[in-house]
């Protein structure tokens, strides 16, 4: 086993094997159902009590029209569920305290977090932009301020509570639980990048996209586990992985995001996998290099331990 402190966390608390997977399938799962019979509840009372006044048919256009920022809206009430029912589980299941799974011990380092969003910000927005002011007529830039603030404020109420929740089960809970049956960081760091960007599959449309996002968001999950490994802590790839959302989601979303028809300032094209896959790798050579060009022994050694 990995000699880093941040891991070392994993051997207290009960860790057989049926746990870890009664949490991750218990806390997913049981959130997804739960918020599925919510939403059929809250759209049964409310057809019954407006039914005068409004009719199925008109609730069914107000939800496509705004299916986009449904979704959000449903996803944020998904992730906070989860993240709820994960913590029981950890809690009394586990016999875990949860701050383990955030650091090896110091409380939450918000500059680390604030730090790691910045830099993440700046960089995309560096590689995002200026094919935007070469090439404008490929994008649609608009701002409809009603849909807008709708959107602002329900990515400030879901993204937080998703990225963390992600975050947390991803780099915190499972990269910790298979540390336990590693010899070294390395094997943790793969699979549950593997498992980071399989899960996320389902959000293309079609499979050549999905395939795209799953590169893509291994790529990402395997830069938010290093930069969990090196800083023995979550704090920065937590600031990361909200800010990227949330920039995806805002400012610049395109037709491949995973997140297309958002009212977002700009909406770029669809890329060319190939093209959009190289972009993110400079984005996450660029990342790693800024956070720890003067660290590069710390950056380093995990992967020789």
């Amino acid at each position: 086993m990995s000699q880093l402190p941040y891991l070392e966390n994993a051997k207290t608390g009960k860790n057989n094997w049926w746990r870890y997977v009664l949490t991750t399938v218990g806390s997913i799962g049981l959130a997804s159902i739960a918020a599925g019979l919510l939403l059929a509840l809250i759209i049964v009372v409310y057809t019954v009590l407006y039914y005068p006044i409004i009719s199925p048919d008109m609730i069914n256009s107000l939800i496509s029209v705004n299916s986009h920022l449904f979704l959000v809206l449903i996803t944020g009430v998904t992730y906070a569920l989860s993240f709820f029912l994960f913590y029981l589980f950890v809690h009394f299941l586990h016999r875990k305290n949860f701050r383990i799974l955030i650091n090896y011990g110091v409380g939450f380092r918000w500059r680390m977090f604030f730090k790691g969003g910045f830099i993440w910000l700046v960089i995309v927005s560096l590689l995002s932009f200026p094919d935007l002011f070469l090439n404008p007529s490929a994008y649609q830039v608009s701002l409809n301020p009603e849909s807008f603030y709708l959107l602002l404020v329900l990515s400030a109420l879901a993204f937080p509570v998703q990225t963390s929740f992600e975050e947390i089960l991803f780099r915190g809970y499972l990269m910790q639980g298979i540390s336990l049956i590693s010899k070294g960081p390395v094997i943790p760091l793969l699979v549950t990048s593997a498992m980071f960007g399989l899960v996320h599959f389902f959000n293309g449309t079609n499979l050549d996209q999905s395939l795209s996002i799953v590169i893509s968001t291994f790529l990402i999950g395997l830069m938010l586990g290093i930069i969990t490994l090196v800083d023995n802590g979550l704090e920065t790839a937590m600031g990361v992985h909200l800010v990227n959302n949330l920039f995806v989601a805002l400012i610049f979303n395109s037709a491949d995001s995973g997140l297309p028809g958002l009212p977002s300032l700009i909406t770029a094209p669809a890329s060319k996998p190939c093209t959009g896959i190289f972009f993110l790798i400079l984005a996450v050579v660029l990342m790693l290099l800024v956070l720890y060009w003067n660290r590069k022994q710390e950056l380093g050694a995990i992967f020789r331990i």
